[in-house]
């Protein structure tokens, strides 16, 4: 069975990080393997919450050497198969890059293949890291958030890096901004929300059609780019 760490990864805080995380367990938990999510931004732990009660979470302290420790402690301690999704602490630095590198070899070492979402608005910040970042992580998948606006309007990275990753940019379609709050702020999946029946000031109709459509565009844009990964 595939074996796949998956690290998402934001140019900066607000980038969608987490949203990306979340579509993206979601996504896997729909196909026939295991999924595990582990989540490293431990100021906010939102990915972990949404998936408490229908997958296995664990949480480490990413922004810090000790947690990447006790995560490559995680991967050899536990005979893992199947995905495991990694929610990154925002905005990725040099330090972050160099965890990035030890933690790889632990899970090259463990039989995982680890991958990279690399998650962005529409500003050059953070960049300058991704050759650095496909150095460490050859299957590395650009973000393009359309909440930031049109694919064409991301041109510092196209400028810079639009040909290397031609084939490999994940397009996240936009939500009603107010709609995407209602829907972080129910701490549920995405795939969940749609189907909430508690008695929740998130739990109305027109947020519920909104965001069941979002999130099956949202998947769709990762069948595009990564299925079969």
């Amino acid at each position: 069975m595939d074996k796949v760490v998956w690290l998402v990864a934001g140019n900066k805080g607000g980038a969608g990080k987490s949203v990306v995380a979340k579509v993206l367990a979601g996504w896997l938990r729909d196909q026939p393997v295991p999924v595990i999510v582990v989540d490293g931004d431990t100021r906010t732990a939102d990915v972990a919450r949404a998936f408490e009660d229908s997958l296995p979470v664990t949480q480490f302290r990413l922004d810090e050497d000790s947690g990447w420790r006790d995560y490559s402690d995680f991967i050899g301690a536990h005979r893992l198969v199947g995905h495991i999704v990694t929610n990154l602490p925002d905005g990725l630095t040099d330090r972050a890059i160099d965890f990035l590198d030890r933690f790889r070899m632990v899970a090259t070492a463990h039989g995982f293949t680890v991958k990279v979402l690399f998650v962005m608005n529409a500003l050059p910040d953070g960049l300058h890291l991704l050759p650095d970042l496909g150095a460490i992580a050859p299957e590395l998948y650009p973000v393009k958030n359309l909440h930031f606006g049109a694919a064409e309007t991301f041109t510092h990275f196209d400028k810079a890096y639009g040909e290397t990753f031609a084939e490999s940019v994940v397009l996240l379609p936009a939500l009603n901004p107010n709609l995407m709050t209602v829907a972080r702020e129910s701490g549920l999946a995405f795939g969940a929300f749609s189907t909430q029946r508690a008695n929740m000031k998130t739990n109305f109709v027109l947020a519920k059609l909104a965001v069941s459509t979002w999130y099956a565009a949202a998947c769709e844009a990762f069948d595009d780019v990564l299925y079969g990964d």
